[in-house]
């Protein structure tokens, strides 16, 4: 798929990457096009998939949210019904960021936010670990951020 974006394409999605806000005439004006032209392009990347959403980054710890957790499971049962049920009540929890099914020792990774240390320990007790089939749960908190980017790297070839 990359090999179908030029370089202007790749410029654009590695502009609106980090700055989503930008206003199209700034974005034409940085890449040497006109406005229309630009919006097109940036209609086109959408369409095609390159751009699946626009969103602004809110920082967690000013809305009450800096415990952050990633959080290991097990399930205890692995057929494509119990793993497709858990990943829809995963969906329905807002506390999930982020949920992987991966492989290894564990079936899926999470990343959830909470205000402190007792609301995930609430969350934990009353709403997720309710949900069937789960065997093991291992978490690790995040004592400090080191690195955090959400910017895709796209070589501008």
């Amino acid at each position: 798929m990359l090999d179908s974006l030029d370089p202007t394409d790749r410029q654009i999605l590695n502009i609106l990457q980090a700055e989503g806000g930008i206003s199209n005439v700034e974005l034409a004006r940085r890449v040497g096009m006109a406005p229309a032209t630009t919006l097109e392009r940036v209609r086109k990347l959408k369409q095609q998939g390159f751009i699946t959403r626009t969103v602004a980054l809110v920082d967690s710890a000013m809305v009450d949210q800096a415990t952050v957790a990633y959080v290991n499971v097990s399930l205890t049962l692995h057929g494509a019904d119990k793993v497709a049920a858990f990943q829809q009540q995963v969906e329905k929890l807002p506390q999930v960021m982020e949920c992987y099914h991966i492989s290894g020792d564990s079936d899926f990774l999470l990343k959830i936010v909470a205000s402190d240390i007792g609301a995930y320990e609430s969350f934990l007790l009353h709403e997720f670990g309710q949900i069937p089939h789960i065997g093991r749960i291992h978490t690790s908190f995040v004592l400090s951020t080191v690195k955090h980017r959400t910017q895709v790297p796209i070589a501008e070839g």
